[in-house]
């Protein structure tokens, strides 16, 4: 998805595929969408979720939790598989990451790998694997300062020096980003305890330090080291439609994110020679220390009415991944990789009106093995074949299941290619799943996915490229909640679509892409009366450009229109109700100011003060306005 190349380097030592020039991989045969850091800093993104949101298939919702959460092809987050640096990143007790926690400041590139991902990931990610390669350092020593204000009393401070010389690399930032609210649309009518103007419990705080290194010990052999350290506070905005006599018949809750402390480590290493063989590993291990608290109302300060509570947790995720591999005299490929790791999950607190205190202790561990085999049949059709078996261990109930890749692409004509692919994936029930009091249930299954995919590139002029894909997914023994509120293996789900892009460059300082997402869903399970999934879109349009004038001015737009997406009763899920379409419009204006190392920026963002919402009763930000400057040297 890049406009143009990255001002530095990318720390590649975690990358779990490494793309090879001669022959296939799963990348080349499947689905990858990729986001640069060119197109980060055109759309004025501040966390991961922002930088994500033009991805096609993708949806970013933010719903209850006061968290966005990153849906693709009708799949959750928790069936969505993060990586940075190689590292997993998500909450061991759910599956679920936040992605507000990632500054976009720290990263080079995101792809986003939908359909049939490679293998060497592991289990998960049977909605998508999105691997982010965060920046690294180059020669010399050299540094950006950006500060941005913004409606909400936003502010927001990123602080990077990097470099290096022939040995060595380094990359770190400091960030800093506050919000003490975000503003309503004009539109909205104050409702239940939210007033028309600010949003009540929308604020958030993030403090975060990142750096990697790496040294190259000899020509062959490099080491590396990646270290994270986020901590922060955020709200949670309550329902505006709380009543029973509201189609959702929900009460509100008021909770809140009191103190969050997230830290993560990991230390690489890589050899590649000029024999046939190579290898890769590295351990890692992250830990986050959560007190989150549900108060009595909208003063959140007392603790004395039933349901309300108080929660410290602590996950843990600590693993090891290597590859090995060996490259044939005919440029074949084959990669083996291994995966092993421990998750746990700890909590105590107390719930008003529940006897028994909040007490959960519990871990697993999952090991995977995988072989990935890659072969240019011919100079135009290649091949790639991969499968990996995978192994739960649990207190109870042990697993254990397989996945595997089939990918092919044939270039018809040096402008044409047609590629396609076939995969199984798995997923096995969380801790939360298995082990929540009162809903958990330890005899779940693995949940499993097949995955059909078709598509086509073409190259309709030197700066014009049209990509289209089809796509079939089954999903089978998936995990939810019962009618007893009990987690369960009981749904069977189709997902099935096209998406496309568009990208051309009709003007030289002129770029711009389109996207077009459309899905359509089915609830295949016994006795279901529904005819579409909850919350997942029929329509995603984007449109996004930017131009650059001869004196330095750059303007950059986008716009997003999603439509066609409903929800249930909770009690029955027989009633249906469709949430409002909604297009929002953003835009971006960046100045460099000559014979200086300055840059002034502002924007606007949801240009037209849409009222709108993502889920049922949380309305999102109306217009937000924002200013910024920045500094290199």
């Amino acid at each position: 998805m890049g406009f143009a190349v990255v001002e530095q380097g990318a720390y590649t030592l975690g990358e779990v595929v490494v793309n090879a020039e001669k022959i296939a991989t799963s990348e080349q045969a499947g689905t990858v969408y990729r986001v640069t850091q060119a197109d980060i800093e055109a759309s004025g993104a501040s966390t991961l979720d922002q930088a994500l949101e033009l991805v096609p298939g993708l949806n970013v919702r933010e719903g209850a939790e006061g968290t966005p959460r990153i849906d693709v092809r009708g799949f959750r987050t928790r069936h969505v598989h993060l990586f940075l640096n190689g590292i997993p990143i998500r909450n061991t007790n759910d599956g679920q990451f936040d992605p507000t926690v990632i500054p976009a400041e720290i990263i080079s590139e995101i792809k986003v790998l939908s359909g049939g991902s490679s293998v060497l990931y592991g289990s998960g990610g049977n909605g998508a694997v999105i691997d982010i390669i965060t920046k690294a350092g180059g020669d010399g020593v050299h540094g950006r300062i950006d500060g941005k204000i913004g409606s909400g009393d936003l502010y927001e401070l990123n602080s990077g020096l990097f470099g290096g010389n022939d040995k060595l690399s380094f990359y770190g930032n400091v960030g800093m980003q506050t919000r003490n609210y975000f503003p309503l649309s004009d539109n909205f009518t104050a409702a239940g305890d939210q007033g028309d103007d600010e949003r009540l419990n929308s604020d958030r705080d993030r403090v975060s330090f990142f750096g990697n290194m790496s040294y190259a010990l000899t020509d062959e052999n490099t080491l590396g080291l990646t270290l994270s350290r986020v901590t922060g506070e955020n709200g949670k905005p309550p329902i505006t439609n709380a009543g029973i006599d509201d189609f959702a018949n929900k009460k509100a809750k008021y909770e809140r994110i009191d103190d969050m402390s997230s830290t993560m480590v990991q230390a690489a290493f890589a050899h590649q020679g000029a024999g046939p063989w190579d290898y890769r590993a590295w351990v890692y291990f992250s830990q986050t220390d959560t007190e989150e608290n549900g108060y009595d109302g909208p003063t959140y300060d007392s603790q004395t009415k039933k349901g309300s509570y108080h929660q410290d947790s602590e996950v843990e995720l600590a693993g090891a991944h290597a590859q090995a591999g060996y490259t044939f005299a005919d440029d074949s490929r084959l990669t083996l990789g291994l995966t092993g790791e421990q998750e746990s999950w700890e909590a105590d607190g107390f719930e008003i009106g529940v006897t028994d205190p909040i007490d959960s202790d519990e871990d697993l561990s999952t090991y995977s093995v995988a072989l990935e085999y890659q072969r240019a049949l011919s100079e135009r059709w290649h091949l790639v074949l991969g499968y990996g078996h995978h192994f739960q261990d649990r207190n109870e109930k042990d697993d254990n299941d397989f996945t595997y890749m089939i990918g092919t692409y044939y270039d018809l004509t040096d402008s044409t290619r047609i590629k396609a692919n076939h995969a199984r994936k798995i997923r096995f029930p969380s801790l939360k799943q298995l082990y929540t009091v009162g809903a958990g249930n330890e005899d779940l299954d693995t949940e499993i996915t097949t995955h059909y995919e078709i598509g086509a590139e073409q190259q309709l002029s030197a700066t014009t490229k049209l990509d289209l894909t089809g796509f079939l997914i089954d999903a089978t023994d998936y995990i939810e909640k019962d009618t007893t509120s009990i987690y369960r293996n009981y749904q069977d789900l189709r997902f099935y679509g096209i998406e496309s892009t568009l990208s051309m460059e009709p003007l030289d300082n002129l770029r711009l892409r389109c996207g077009l997402t459309w899905m359509q869903t089915e609830d295949r399970s016994s006795g279901s009366t529904r005819d579409d999934l909850q919350y997942r879109p029929e329509w995603k349009a984007t449109l996004d450009g930017q131009y650059t004038f001869d004196v330095g001015l750059r303007v950059s737009g986008e716009v997003i229109y999603v439509a066609n997406q409903y929800l249930y009763d909770k009690k029955t899920e027989t009633q249906k109700k469709e949430l409002g379409d909604f297009t929002l419009v953003n835009l971006k204006l960046s100045q460099k100011i000559p014979t200086t190392p300055l840059e002034i920026y502002g924007g606007v963002d949801n240009l037209f003060d849409e009222n709108y919402e993502e889920s049922y009763g949380l309305p999102q930000p109306g217009r937000l306005l924002y200013a910024g400057l920045v500094y290199k040297f």
